[in-house]
């Protein structure tokens, strides 16, 4: 696949589930009465934490991997099982319990901690945007060049993400709850066709090495 077609394949799919969208009315919610400062600390914890939950387990997926006697394609497989259940909470228009639950959300009500919980993890780096990280980066047929797009997509969203929560007050007053609700059965039907993209690719790579 050529460099530039495979970059924006990853970018497109981290975007999709990190969702930097589904964070818009929690960053609204959460911060609420902040002053200007407070937010922008928020949204700089968020996107580093972000950057750091990608970069971290992209780098050391490998060995974990190894540790523990997984293969990739294992990995792939199992992965796309959880895209599955990701995509299928955003077309039923609900928010995935991967990503947060109720406890969660309202136990987390510090001021400028929630810029690392909820909002950094797991709304901007979710088992699901993690996963499809790992999954590019450490891919075997992947080389040098696919790796370093892998890391350009991370910080391409990481950028979109900071854009988005900066301007989320005036994002949730355009889209409103029903626009919010359209873009994610839209992102949660291409997360699904995601999910089977891996799940193939899995079986596949399962199946050449058992020889049949």
């Amino acid at each position: 696949m050529p460099v530039i077609i495979f970059l924006v394949t990853v970018i497109f799919s981290l975007f999709a589930l990190s969702n930097p969208l589904s964070a818009v009315p929690v960053m609204a919610t959460l911060t609420e009465g902040y002053s200007e400062s407070e937010r922008r600390n928020v949204i700089r914890k968020a996107i580093s934490v972000q950057v750091g939950m990608f970069i971290g387990f992209m780098f050391l997926g490998e060995y974990i991997f190894t540790g523990l006697g997984i293969n990739i394609a294992d990995f792939e497989i199992a992965g796309g099982a959880l895209l599955f259940k990701v995509a299928f909470d955003m077309l039923q228009g609900r928010l995935s319990n991967t990503k947060i639950t109720p406890v969660e959300q309202a136990e987390y009500s510090e001021r400028e901690a929630v810029g690392i919980v909820p909002l950094g993890v797991p709304f901007l780096a979710g088992p699901g945007s993690v996963t499809t990280a790992i999954i590019y980066f450490n891919s075997k047929s992947n080389g040098l060049m696919d790796r370093l797009s892998v890391i350009a997509a991370v910080f391409v969203i990481a950028l979109l993400s900071f854009i988005i929560l900066r301007y989320s007050t005036v994002i949730i007053d355009r889209m409103g709850k029903s626009g919010s609700l359209i873009i994610s059965r839209i992102m949660g039907l291409l997360i699904a066709a995601i999910g089977v993209s891996f799940i193939v690719t899995g079986i596949t790579s399962v199946v050449t090495k058992m020889g049949f």
